[in-house]
């Protein structure tokens, strides 16, 4: 039992700390592509929400490596909150969580609220300073129990708390705490840019994306009763690969700076995490000073758009939802594929051996903050799938022929939200605003499950540690137009939304 436990969290510092998921094809685990379908309510609109606090004790598993991977401090508070929204006979339950519970927080939304699977969303927040999903399931010193009690319990506790309810939003820029960490050299060649890299750089930025979305829903007194910010850039500021933290990262220090402007009667606060598969917190590793002081900067601009949200011209409530395909390229030829394997064998002997000079492989590049044993075990994936593809190769084992994505469309009035469950590049994002019908629009990625890292059609070929993450994967890499085909299904179903509401 205890190498179990140990065994655990180690396989999923690549799995769940770093974004990357060993799965299989996932389309079964989806069942059938949804077709489109849109469905749009009727009525007065009405609003329940609340939150329960989740932090853990010290002791669970945390997503990490180390010799005994598990939480050795707790730097703030977690919550989770839940929002259902009705407008006549239509319904949708909400989970936000820093807990990537997408299976469990939907299954019990719909059995609470009596709807179906499809008019649930479950949101994650992508903090990586958090217990493991698996710890929660194996009922890490009795939290995952309570946690997930306390969850079945809140999703029961909201169709009594439905308030009548306005809507407005407001957006605003701040392009002080992200950077684009796809880096590029002299060369043309890219790279995962860390820390360190940056630095060099100077305070480099790149093609981040800036944009804070706020949606704010009130009582008729104009009182909020729930508001929803969303950002772009994965919260990792807290993540501390050698001695695991418990941290709401800059995502919840910004929602609960935002919530106390409210004082006495706090809102519930929600964090939507944007397209964030490129896109970095300044200070990878820093500490909770750093998460701490991000988060501020990032309240400060939630706290100035609630105090001047655009009311919305109307009260209509759709959900829409259908399925992009993204489409799989060839494997690479078996030459290419057995170049790659002696480069991966090197590469595993040298860290053994304690070589410094272990910082890239396959043009993957590692931070020299980790441990010979970080940089081994996050190559290893690399050498698995290089021996799956040539295995596929050599058996002819037919492969899809493309990634089934399920996405819906939430429109309230003249704003919307993408749910998307991948880790979708900023690009995809910014595409998706820039061709939608709606006056504001909400890409919520890491929803509803998680596919792993999606580029554009510009990543396509890239062998960057983000373009190439399918070697994490049993899947081949993408073809064009890749990722730009969420964004143009997304845009189908918007339109789709927006006609509906009439």
């Amino acid at each position: 039992m205890r190498r179990v436990r140990r065994r655990g969290p180690n396989r999923r510092h690549f799995l769940v700390g770093l974004g990357a998921s060993l799965l299989t094809f996932p389309r079964r685990a989806w069942g059938k592509p949804a077709a489109d379908k849109v469905i749009v309510g009727r009525g007065k609109l009405e609003v329940s929400a609340l939150r329960f606090d989740c932090t853990p004790p010290v002791g669970v598993p945390s997503p990490t490596l180390g010799a005994n991977p598990v939480v050795r401090k707790i730097e703030g508070p977690m919550e989770t909150r839940l929002l259902a929204i009705r407008q006549g006979k239509l319904t949708l339950g909400w989970v936000n969580s820093d807990y990537n519970i997408w299976h469990e927080g939907r299954r019990f939304l719909a059995q609470a609220l009596g709807i179906p699977h499809e008019q649930t969303i479950v949101s994650a927040t992508h903090n990586h300073s958090v217990v493991t999903l698996g710890g929660l399931r194996r009922n890490a010193r009795g939290f995952g129990k309570r946690f997930f009690r306390n969850l079945r319990e809140a999703a029961r506790s909201l169709e009594a708390g439905f308030e009548p309810a306005k809507l407005s939003w407001a957006t605003a820029e701040e392009p002080s705490i992200t950077y684009n960490r796809k880096g590029v050299r002299p060369d043309g060649s890219t790279y995962f840019m860390r820390e360190e890299d940056r630095i060099l750089l100077g305070d480099f930025e790149g093609a981040n994306d800036p944009l804070a979305s706020l949606l704010r829903f009130d009582r008729p007194d104009g009182t909020p009763l729930a508001l929803m910010g969303h950002f772009t850039g994965h919260p990792v500021a807290s993540y501390n690969l050698e001695e695991p933290v418990i941290n709401p990262d800059f995502s919840g220090w910004a929602v609960l700076d935002l919530v106390e402007s409210f004082h006495p009667r706090r809102p519930v606060g929600f964090f939507l995490q944007g397209c964030a598969g490129d896109i970095n917190v300044k200070g990878m590793f820093d500490g909770p000073e750093r998460a701490r002081a991000a988060g501020k900067r990032l309240g400060d601009t939630f706290i100035r758009a609630s105090s001047r949200t655009r009311a919305n011209p109307a009260s209509g409530l759709a959900l829409a939802w259908g399925t992009a395909y993204v489409p799989y390229g060839p494997l690479p030829p078996p030459e290419e594929l057995l170049r790659q394997r002696r480069e991966l064998s090197d590469f595993q002997r040298r860290t053994e051996a304690g070589d410094p000079d272990t910082l890239r492989v396959l043009g993957y590049n590692f931070s020299s903050t980790m441990k010979m044993k970080y940089r081994r075990n996050l190559a290893r994936p690399l050498l698995r799938w290089t021996d799956w593809a040539l295995e596929v190769q050599e058996k002819g084992t037919a492969l899809p022929d493309s990634l089934a994505v399920p996405l819906q469309v939430i429109a309230l009035g003249d704003a919307a939200v993408v749910t998307i469950p991948c880790e979708a590049f900023s690009g995809i994002g910014k595409q998706l605003r820039q061709q939608s019908p709606f006056a504001m629009t909400i890409p919520a990625a890491y929803s509803n499950g998680y596919l792993s890292y999606i580029g554009t059609s510009k990543d396509v070929g890239d062998g960057e540690y983000m373009s190439a993450v399918y070697r994490y994967t049993r899947r081949p890499p993408f073809a064009h137009p890749a990722g730009d085909a969420i964004s143009t299904k997304a845009v189908e179903l918007l339109e789709m939304a927006q006609d509906a509401m009439g």
